[in-house]
Formats: C-alpha cells, sequence, structure tokens
C-alpha cells in the first residue's frame, strides 16, 4: 500500500515511522492508557486497495454480562486507532460508513498494540442476511433477538457488532420493503393491508417514546450495543396505545442509560 506513514513490522506488535524508522509503542498512541489493562489497535480502511477517509470503525466486546463498545474515525489516509480496549478480550472489529458496513471481524486482544487492517465496501448494499442469518437458528438470546416480540440486552449479548437495521431485516415477524413514493419501509408479515384512508402506512416506529417520521433511517445508524429493549407490537397492541398511528403496529425501541 503506496504513501503510508506506518508499516507493520514482524512480529504484530509494533508499528514503525517509516521516514523515522522509530518503534510506536502503545504510549505513543494512547498516551493516558494503561498497557497493564488496556489494549489497542491501529489499522487503515480500504475498499479496493484504496485507503478510506471518514470511516468510523467499532469495536464491541461482552464483560460482566453487558455489551460495551468503543469506537474512533479514519483520518484522511484511512488510519484509525483505538485505544481502551480490555486486555486478553475477544472483540468484534467493524468499519462503519453511513449504512455501509464491513466486514465484522473478530480478534483478541492478546498483545498492547498491534495492527488489523479493515475492508468497507462502497458500492453494494450490505448483505446482512448472508452475514448474520444462520445466528437466528442458534439457542438462547441469539435465537429470540430474531423472533422474539420482546429483545432485551442480554439478547444481543453474543451477536456480532452491527446495527437495529440490520437486526431488525433478520427478524422473522418484520419485511423490509421498498416503495416507489416513500423509500424502504418496515411491515408486519401477519398484517395483509398497508392502506388506511387510501393511504399507504408502515409501522411506527418510536426511540425513547419519540416517534421517528423515518424509522427506517432512525434505526440505521442505531448499534444494538445502543440498545436496552426492543418491542415489536402487533397491530391490535400499537392500536390501542397510539391510535391511527399504529394501525400497522410500532416497533418500540429503549436505549440503554448511559
Amino acid at each position: 500500500m503506496r504513501n503510508l506513514r506506518l508499516r507493520l513490522v514482524a512480529p504484530a506488535l509494533f508499528l514503525v515511522v517509516a521516514d523515522t524508522a522509530a518503534a510506536q509503542t502503545f504510549v505513543d498512541f494512547c498516551p493516558s492508557g494503561n498497557e497493564e489493562i488496556e489494549a489497542a489497535v491501529v489499522g487503515f480502511v480500504t475498499e479496493a486497495e484504496t485507503v478510506v477517509p471518514g470511516v468510523t470503525v467499532a469495536a464491541s466486546w461482552v464483560r460482566d454480562n453487558a455489551r460495551q463498545r468503543v469506537e474512533a474515525p479514519t483520518n484522511m489516509e484511512g488510519l484509525f486507532v483505538l485505544c481502551g480496549l480490555p486486555k486478553d478480550m475477544e472483540v468484534s472489529l467493524r468499519a462503519l460508513l453511513g449504512d455501509r458496513r464491513g466486514e465484522a471481524v473478530s480478534y483478541t486482544t492478546a498483545v498492547s498494540l498491534a495492527q488489523q487492517d479493515l475492508l468497507i465496501s462502497l458500492t453494494a448494499e450490505p448483505d446482512s442476511r448472508a452475514e448474520v442469518g444462520s445466528l437466528a437458528d442458534v439457542g438462547g438470546g441469539r435465537g429470540r433477538a430474531y423472533s422474539s416480540e420482546v429483545i432485551r440486552a442480554e439478547d444481543l449479548l453474543h451477536l456480532p457488532e452491527m446495527s437495529v437495521y440490520e437486526l431488525l431485516r433478520q427478524h422473522q415477524l418484520l419485511s423490509f420493503s421498498r416503495r416507489s413514493t416513500v423509500g424502504e419501509v418496515i411491515l408486519l408479515n401477519s398484517v395483509s393491508s398497508s392502506l388506511r384512508s387510501g393511504r399507504f402506512q408502515s409501522m411506527e416506529v418510536r426511540i425513547n417514546e419519540r416517534r421517528e417520521a423515518d424509522g427506517v433511517s432512525a434505526i440505521r445508524d442505531l448499534s444494538i450495543d445502543e440498545i436496552s429493549r426492543i418491542e415489536i407490537l402487533s397491530r391490535t397492541e400499537a392500536s390501542a396505545r397510539y391510535g391511527g398511528d399504529g394501525f400497522i403496529g410500532a416497533i418500540i425501541i429503549t436505549m440503554r442509560n448511559r
């Protein structure tokens, strides 16, 4: 890869600045970190062997029965630095750019500083069904996350990093459809009609009880790491709670307290 300031030297523990040949350590990248208990990962995000600036890289892991997450942006050379990772822990790394998501990469933080480059596609639609659809058949919380009317934080613990959009696309009760007049919408599989008074209507989406005018856009950049609870309400339940807004059903998302 051309014109990159950093190069990896064997073994995969340190990076060097090409013009000075000076080894860089954990403290160089994370001066306020604690090398005894924390780890850092640095690398480049590329697409078709070209570095991609302006991407967010997220790392998530499970500790103390809770999902935890850190993220960092890439610089103009496509370089990211993730500090504050737990030592000796399996984390999921992923590059994010709007609704584009690179492949989730599992990485174990066995050393204080290492390099892990990531890929992201800027052209193809994310194929989340191919990536995570098989998890719906796994027992425990992972199965409930793709089938239950109520999804709790503990049901999401062992899923890879993904957006709420990707999660709900896999859900057995829901379908996503593109309409020429309104774009992509969410529907309940059990509801046969989406017309109310001659007007097309999709599912109501509320985040912390705030009504979202564009439900699909609202959940695209919302990570499951931020979620406490998701409820999928039937047409009857949603209409009783929200009146005409719940004619097709509703998705109620409760965020975690930070």
